[in-house]
C-alpha cells in the first residue's frame, strides 16, 4: 500500500506513515483527527465480495459488567469516573455561593440581584444532577426476545431506546473529537448500521475508547454478527 498518496478526506493533510493502520484500512488524520476508511480496490479471487478481518480481542474494561443469563444478555456500564470528585467539590462551591448570594438578596430586598442569578443557579442545579447521576448511574445493554434495549438509571436520563436485533446488520464504534481552549477532547459512540443503510446511535458520550470498542465486541459475539469494516469506524 503507497502511504506517499494518501491524503485525508476531511481537511486533505497528507497522512504520516504512523495514521494508517494497514490491516485495517482505516486512518486517522494527524491533523483533524477524523477516522475514515480507506479506499482498496475491488476484493481478490474468491472473497465473493465479502471482507472478512480478524480483529484483536478487546479486555473487559474497568466498570463494565457482563451477563448472560440464557435468555437474555446485559452488559451494564458505570457512569462513575474520578471527573465526577472534581465536579462534586465544584458544585458545592458553586451551589453554596448562589445560596449565600439569594439569601443576602432576599435579605436586603434587592430582588433584581436574585432575580438577576437565576440563571447562575440553574447551571449549578443542572450541574449537579449530572454530578449525582454520574456517582449512581448506570448504561444497561439488555439483548432478550429479539430486542436490544438500551436503559439509563437509576435517574431519569435521555438516550433509552429499543431496537430490533433483525434490523441491525453491523455494529460499529465511532470517535467525535472536539477542540477547545482546553485542549482536544474525545468521545466515542456505538454506532448500529441497520438493514435499510440508515446509522443509529446505541449508546454515546463514553469517555474511554476500550468501553465502546468491548460493547460492540460483545454485542456482535452474542448476536452472532460477522464482523465487517465501516467507513468512519474507529479501528482496533
Amino acid at each position: 500500500m503507497e502511504l506517499k498518496e494518501l491524503r485525508c478526506k476531511s481537511c486533505g493533510a497528507p497522512l504520516a506513515p504512523e495514521n494508517v493502520v494497514e490491516r485495517l484500512a482505516m486512518a486517522r488524520c494527524g491533523h483533524c483527527g477524523t477516522v475514515f476508511a480507506l479506499d482498496q480496490g475491488p476484493p481478490g479471487p474468491g472473497s465473493g465480495g465479502t471482507v472478512r478481518r480478524e480483529r484483536p480481542q478487546v479486555p473487559l474494561p474497568k466498570r463494565v459488567q457482563v451477563q448472560d443469563f440464557g435468555h437474555s444478555f446485559e452488559i451494564s456500564r458505570r457512569w462513575f469516573s474520578p471527573m465526577f470528585l472534581f465536579l462534586a467539590v465544584f458544585c458545592v462551591f458553586w451551589n453554596g455561593f448562589m445560596l449565600v448570594w439569594h439569601g443576602i438578596a432576599l435579605a436586603s430586598g434587592a430582588w433584581f440581584m436574585s432575580l438577576f442569578g437565576l440563571l447562575h443557579t440553574a447551571v449549578g442545579l443542572g450541574l449537579l444532577y449530572f454530578t449525582v447521576a454520574g456517582f449512581i448511574n448506570a448504561t444497561v445493554i439488555c439483548v432478550a426476545q429479539g430486542m436490544i434495549d438500551v436503559r439509563h438509571g437509576p435517574l431519569p436520563w435521555p438516550g433509552n431506546k429499543s431496537l430490533s436485533v433483525h434490523d441491525v446488520s453491523q455494529l460499529y464504534c465511532r470517535e467525535t473529537v472536539q477542540h477547545n481552549k482546553n485542549g482536544t477532547q474525545c468521545t466515542y459512540e456505538v454506532m448500529v448500521l441497520r438493514q435499510d443503510n440508515v446509522r443509529e446511535t446505541l449508546v454515546k458520550g463514553l469517555t474511554d475508547a476500550d468501553q465502546a470498542l468491548y460493547i460492540e465486541q460483545e454485542l456482535e459475539r452474542h448476536l452472532r454478527i460477522q464482523d465487517q469494516p465501516v467507513a468512519g469506524e474507529l479501528p482496533r
